[in-house]
């Protein structure tokens, strides 16, 4: 179908043809023949790559022109939201308002309601929604990117609630955006929505099995030659060959240390292969001027980018990862090594794909094999749109028997079916607790009729076993202070605006209690809160900042713990002995003995930064990667704000200003004496500490210091940007 033959407004035609976008593909054409643009809600499912987006952007343009109300575009990933705010960033030429919003999740950010198309992830739009913002009621259409996450442990919960909590307040269209998945047709069934179903690729997608120098794709075989007389690994060939034929290449690896390792090795292979040299050389400077003090991590992975390859996972700070993307797509880096997360992150497609480890490794299972949707998902990131007319992904087998086993497994196979993640305790704790404080639901079977309506319900339709899980959250929640309730006959029920889907003869009237109203609001664990509550209330004398954040160590949302290693017991057991706490202490023999050494571990590390420890050492001393520090310091400063709040509804400003210098100490990094420098724009911590030290110790000592001083400390330029900052 022509663009220009589809009657879509002047506008869309023209920003589409300026694009080169001149026809609609298969699945393009058929969301616009069911519907998309009259109101339909539809649930498309095709490959990577099939021009999902496109369909996104006819419906959210066609809604702006008609002036029927805003777009609200859900993404998985913060990175994923910022790659979509620049890719839409065309629609503003029409006038269209645009926003990102993945920040702080105590806000109903009521300055959204300006904006016209708003890009969020869901656990930030589950955030907003517990505020009961204004602007919510002028949604007009909702778009979720990754449906098929809704089978995702961590994320799919949230976002299955938050779908059903949108189904009730607004009477939007949905557009559902997934890969192919087995039961599309249920999802569809359950969004009342029709199904756009294609097996449509713009690029030809080969998938084979690498054994012994060959690439079996089943109707041929590709022989991998190997011109040097050494024998060299099946990864090296592969990568070998990938350069030699002038293409990139994604590996996917189990872990964090399987992608460097790899990326280390395969630069020293390649190295010799790659050109741009000097241009390289520039992209290794900037990783390693990331951070202040370059930890070993920054070096390996400057090391491996003058080869050509960098490794990416989540450890990697923020900035490390988008410089790799950004020079991933401009081609100079040729070869990237992952973990599985980048194959649902933002868009990063190569030539070729090669997995290496279909398997990872979880503590409580062990070793155990990757899902085919998700090696399918990798697999899609192969062949780039506009320079390749096909692409490769390659399986990588053990043996000759392994051959067979991973193409019935993952070649042939058809993708696992979706299934719903919400019955699991904890996030069904948080998402009740959030119903009833935001008074979507007020008495237990207005929850169950929640529930009814959410993907769980409408796939398990057991009522009997979520009845029984939702009435222990609700006496868990009570006994916890959060949530109060009375029982109410049936004659005064059937009198409610809620029709009942289940069989009660009496019913629990639920309200929130002041302080459960706010712990929903705060988006935390109920059970994290409790601690916090508890732990607040021992607050009568000052022991320091650091039983402060320790009070907030061992909660659910500073996940992952910090090993203990054997050879470190000892000397942690002698700091517990030195340390006043608020929480108490588990003895010896306490099967939560071993948690709490994990915890107190990572108290130990918090304390380390508020004292100013270099973060190169504290990187070192702890054995963690920059993104997972810095991962950790935001949760921290997160659940310390929380403990303030808490505070504050208990009425305990001691504790609240206790608590709010921990959580300054910890977003700074600092001791509390540097506050009145570190809040100065472009002073950081370690130029606090030189200001500090040199007698300069408040901005009234910046103003009336001589000038050479300063600029002794912190330069030129530096010395001038600061005096402006400190005159206005």
């Amino acid at each position: 179908m022509l663009v220009r033959k589809a009657r879509l407004p002047n506008e869309i035609t023209e920003i589409f043809e300026s694009r080169g976008i001149k026809k609609f593909n298969e699945p393009q054409q058929m969301a616009i023949e069911s519907g998309i643009l009259e109101g339909e809600n539809i649930v498309v499912a095709s490959p990577t790559a099939s021009g999902k987006t496109i369909i996104a952007e006819l419906a959210f343009v066609k809604k702006f022109l008609e002036k029927s109300g805003k777009t609200v575009y859900v993404v998985p990933l913060k990175a994923l939201a910022m790659e979509k705010y620049d890719e839409f960033k065309v629609y503003e030429k029409i006038g269209m308002r645009i926003a990102v919003s993945i920040g702080d999740y105590d806000s109903s950010d009521e300055w959204l309601e300006k904006y016209d198309l708003i890009i969020c992830t869901s656990e930030k739009l589950d955030s907003i929604l517990r505020h009961n913002p204004t602007w919510t009621r002028d949604i007009a259409l909702i778009i979720i990117d990754e449906i098929h996450l809704l089978s995702d442990m961590s994320r799919g919960p949230t976002l299955e609630v938050v779908i059903t909590r949108l189904r009730n307040q607004t009477r939007s269209q949905i557009l559902a955006l997934s890969a192919t998945i087995s039961n599309a047709e249920e999802i569809s069934q359950w969004l009342n929505a029709k199904l756009v179903k294609s097996n449509y690729r713009p690029i030809k997608l080969e998938k084979g099995i690498f054994f012994k120098n060959k690439i079996d794709f089943g109707h041929k075989t590709i022989e991998i030659n190997d011109t040097e007389a050494k024998p060299k690994d099946d990864l090296i060939l592969l990568v070998q060959d990938t350069i030699k034929r002038k293409k990139q290449s994604l590996i996917f690896l189990s872990s964090r240390r399987a992608a460097e390792s790899a990326a280390e090795k395969l630069g020293n292979e390649i190295g010799k292969m790659i050109k741009n040299k000097k241009e390289l050389e520039k992209i290794s400077r900037k990783i390693l001027n990331v951070l202040t003090h370059p930890t070993k991590q920054c070096k390996r992975l400057a090391r491996c980018v003058k080869n050509g390859i960098a490794f990416h996972h989540a450890g990697l700070a923020a900035m490390q990862r988008k410089i790799i993307e950004d020079y991933f797509r401009k081609g100079l880096i040729k070869i990237i090594t992952a973990t599985p997360t980048l194959a649902m992150g933002v868009n990063l497609p190569a030539w070729r794909v090669i997995i290496r480890d279909v398997k990872r490794y979880s503590g409580s299972f062990g070793y155990s094999f990757i899902s085919t949707l998700e090696i399918q998902q990798m697999c899609g990131r192969a062949g780039r749109p506009k320079y390749d007319k096909e692409g490769q992904a390659i399986l990588i087998a053990k043996n000759e028997d392994g051959i067979e086993k991973l193409r019935q497994r993952y070649i042939i196979s058809e993708a696992e079916p979706v299934l719903s993640k919400l019955s699991v305790e904890p996030t069904l704790r948080m998402h009740i607790l959030a119903l009833i404080a935001d008074h979507t639901c007020s008495s237990d079977s207005e929850l169950f009729n929640f529930f009814d309506k959410t993907f769980f319900g409408y796939q398990y339709g057991s009522k009997s076993e979520i009845k029984r899980k939702i009435d222990e959250i609700i006496y868990q929640l009570r006994d916890f202070g959060f949530v109060e309730f009375s029982d109410r006959s049936e004659k005064s029920f059937i009198k409610s605006s809620f029709i009942p889907a289940f069989n009660i003869s009496t019913e629990k009237r639920l309200s929130p209690t002041r302080i459960g109203k706010r712990v929903a609001q705060l988006y935390i664990d109920p059970i994290t809160a409790k601690n916090i509550i508890d732990r607040t209330k021992r607050i009568k004398k000052d022991l320091g900042d650091f039983a402060l954040v320790d009070i907030i160590s061992d909660s659910v949302e500073m996940y992952p713990p910090l090993n203990v290693k054997t050879k470190e017991y000892e000397d942690i057991e002698s700091l517990i002995s030195k340390k006043e706490l608020y929480r108490e202490l588990p003895e010896l023999w306490d099967i939560e003995y071993q948690q709490f050494l994990e915890s107190f571990k990572l108290s130990l590390l918090l304390g380390d930064w508020m004292n100013e420890m270099g973060e190169d050492k504290i990187l070192e001393k702890y054995g963690i990667p920059p993104g997972i520090l810095y991962q950790k310091l935001r949760n921290a400063e997160w659940l310390l704000y929380a403990a303030q709040e808490l505070a504050k509804v208990m009425k305990n400003r001691k504790a609240a200003s206790l608590l709010n210098r921990a959580r300054m100490r910890i977003r700074y990094g600092v001791r509390s004496e540097l506050f009145p420098l570190i809040r100065i724009k472009n002073i950081g911590r370690v130029r606090a500490r030189l200001l500090f030290d040199a007698g300069v110790k408040t901005v009234a000592d910046i103003k009336k210091a001589p000038k050479q001083k300063l600029i002794k400390i912190l330069g030129n330029k530096l010395t001038d940007k600061i005096l402006e900052e400190v005159k206005s």
